[in-house]
């Protein structure tokens, strides 16, 4: 290559690398593999020793957007990756020619999560910090009780550094994407993302729900140092209450070190965890010392990365589901193959530009990998193996289950099925209906929602309200006090607010908030039913998205009918009006951080018990925004808006009169 076309490919492999580090580090929605991104680094440094420059080595950062930082006492680095046997070898080489002996190493697993840094003085924790950019981490303290793994107090009375992962389990990420896929909420790529978006929430009470767990492998600064080698320290770390990886051997030679990375390729699928390879280390600390750092990694330690796994199938079938909200997401139907630890039939298409994208046709050869090693995909398409009379796959224009025209998002990424009680939608939206943030009805579960309909008992949402309860009470395995107390429960859920009511409909994109404010604004479900467009986009957190799912979710015959009958069986289809003084009425608020006194939904249901409203982003609607510590991005939004009142925990109780 000429000069001039290296330094171009520099300038393009530098803003590409900044690009990946700002999709991986800090917005968790990576867009290439590891190994693809450890390709462009490669790359790069090549060329810049091909014309004799300095290797500039970037460093991932994790920092969120005026997020409150604290510097490391002693700073993090990245690990160099090997991602063959032949490079781990040549590390390992390498170190035993300079040390003119084969040291002790300690051999690990990998575990793919976030990585995080907690300190402690006096055997408390003083504060938990995330990677950052390796000198400053972001303070993450007030989530880090919710991490399984991570003691608040230790037996050690020094200063220390105690750094690890946080990461989330396969199944719990499962689990969270399927919600969030059932909600319309985009899906994580793979658990370490999961992890890294869930350590940062603002709200507590949602950290604790993702099932967060951690592992501790290293230290910082210590005073006094506990132990002298990485294996003591393994061992130290699980007395002093902290989880560590079982997993891990000491070794000398290197076929005792390719013997552990080739058993954990393999075997890498029958963890509950994401692993994505495995780490040597020299085991003495007085040796990783003298080895010490270049400007970004370790020089005494590797990480063997594995390869992500890819195999070819074909594609015998799209099949379209219908969600619970009414989205119809396309799934590919494979000709089985086993690929990273399970046998895969299945891969999701997310939508119709996915398809087009890949340009499928049944009968094609595709490639699939798992993503993150979990989550089947297509990546590609071999079309020189298609048949000429192959049939492209078309998305279908009307409800595959019910019949009813499609309709599409507004950004047309979307296919859904305006009725509410088309069938595929009939489990899940009476699972929604009688859910806690909803209905709240104890004891109609997912488990009890699908044996009520696989007996018969009930077909559709107005059906939970006319049930035999004689008839419940013969079930397998449940009887006269079961079926009481299903009664009771559903007697019970009645007396819901008119906003639990409207949020229990399961109209797209109408959250617990914008069913707040709709309930406040139109005071009956009546008003509501007969709003029009203008109206709509009138309300604070309503835009043309949510006026135009609200219109039609209204204009739908079924969906009329289910409300005339909820109102029958005498449900709240009025707001009830507390009997609280209204001192808030007709304002808008948010709040940012962490408060002092109380929870977020607390300080929420106090401001709308006393006619406030409460907003889910900062704009030209809102009146006041509460901050607590720690307060997220709203805070800088709403101080260029010289309307918002910026007030604290305290002054917003002065304005309920609660002072």
């Amino acid at each position: 290559m000429k000069k001039t076309d290296i330094e171009a490919r520099i300038k393009e492999l530098k803003a590409q690398i900044a690009r990946h580090d700002k999709l991986y580090h800090q917005l968790a929605i990576p867009e290439i593999s590891d190994y693809e991104y450890d390709m462009l680094l490669r790359e790069l440094q090549s060329l810049q020793q091909e014309l004799g420059l300095e290797d500039e080595q970037t460093v991932g950062v994790d920092l969120s957007a005026d997020s409150k930082t604290i510097d490391h006492k002693q700073r993090m680095y990245s690990l160099d990756n090997a991602y063959s046997i032949q490079e781990l070898q040549s590390f390992y080489t390498k170190i035993t020619g300079e040390l003119g002996a084969k040291p002790l190493w300690s051999v690990e697993l990998k575990i793919d999560g976030f990585g995080i840094n907690l300190y402690y003085e006096n055997g408390d924790l003083q504060y938990a910090l995330s990677r950052g950019d390796g000198v400053a981490g972001e303070v993450i303290s007030a989530n880090i009780s919710a991490v399984q793994g991570v003691p608040q107090k230790i037996p050690f009375m020094g200063q220390i550094e105690i750094r690890g992962e946080v990461y989330i389990s396969i199944d719990d990420f499962i689990k969270l994407n399927d919600e969030r896929a059932e909600n319309e909420e985009k899906t994580f790529a793979n658990p370490r993302n999961a992890a890294a978006g869930s350590i940062k929430l603002k709200d507590l009470e949602e950290v604790k729900k993702r099932h967060l767990k951690a592992v501790l492998y290293a230290v910082g600064f210590a005073d006094p140092v506990p132990v002298d080698s990485q294996t003591e320290l393994l061992y130290w770390l699980r007395e002093q209450g902290f989880s560590v990886t079982e997993h891990h051997v000491k070794a000398i030679t290197f076929a005792e070190i390719e013997a552990f990375c080739r058993r954990w390729e393999e075997q890498r699928y029958t963890l509950p965890f994401e692993i994505d390879g495995t780490v040597a280390k020299i085991d003495d600390f007085a040796l990783q010392k003298r080895f010490g750092y270049t400007s970004k990694s370790p020089k005494w330690a590797i990480a063997y990365k594995f390869k992500p796994e890819e195999k070819e199938t074909v594609l015998n079938e799209v099949q379209f589901q219908v969600g619970r909200t009414g989205a119809v997401t396309p799934v590919a139907i494979l000709e089985p193959v086993y690929i990273s630890g399970s046998t895969v039939t299945r891969a999701t298409l997310h939508n119709e530009d996915e398809i087009k994208r890949l340009d499928l046709h049944l009968s094609d050869t595709v490639r699939i990998v798992k993503s993150g090693e979990i989550i089947p995909k297509i990546i590609a398409v071999d079309a020189a193996k298609r048949a000429a009379d192959a049939l492209e796959v078309s998305f279908p224009t009307s409800c595959p289950v019910c019949g009813n025209t499609l309709h599409k998002d507004e950004d047309g990424a979307i296919h859904y099925c305006p009725n509410a009680m088309c069938p595929a939608q009939v489990h899940r939206k009476i699972e929604h209906f009688a859910s806690k943030d909803a209905m709240d009805i104890v004891g109609l579960g997912e488990a009890m929602v699908k044996t009520l309909l696989d007996v018969g008992l009930i077909s559709e949402i107005a059906d939970i309200y006319r049930l035999d309860y004689a008839k419940v009470a013969t079930i397998e395995g449940y009887g006269p006090k079961s079926a009481e107390n299903l009664k009771n429960a559903i007697e019970a859920s009645k007396t819901r607010n008119l906003d639990r009511v409207i949020f229990a409909l399961g109209i797209r994109h109408v959250g617990k908030v914008t069913a707040s404010t709709l309930a406040n604004h139109f005071g009956s479900m009546e008003a509501l039913c007969r709003a029009d467009a203008e109206s709509l986009m009138n309300i604070p957190d309503v835009g043309p998205r949510v006026s135009d799912s609200i219109l039609t979710f209204f204009s739908q015959e079924p969906n009329l009918k289910l409300i005339k009958e909820l109102e029958g069986y005498g449900l709240t289809m009025q707001i009830q009006v507390s009997d609280k003084p209204q001192p808030l009425a007709g304002l808008n608020f948010l709040i940012t951080g962490t408060l002092d006194n109380y929870s977020r939904k607390e300080m929420e249901s106090m401001i709308k018990e006393r006619g406030g409203n409460i907003l889910s982003s900062v704009g030209k609607q809102l009146n006041y925004l509460i901050v607590g510590e720690r307060p997220g991005s709203k805070l800088v939004k709403a101080q260029k808006l010289e309307h918002v009142k910026i007030i604290n925990e305290q002054e917003a109780l002065r304005l309920m009169g609660m002072d």
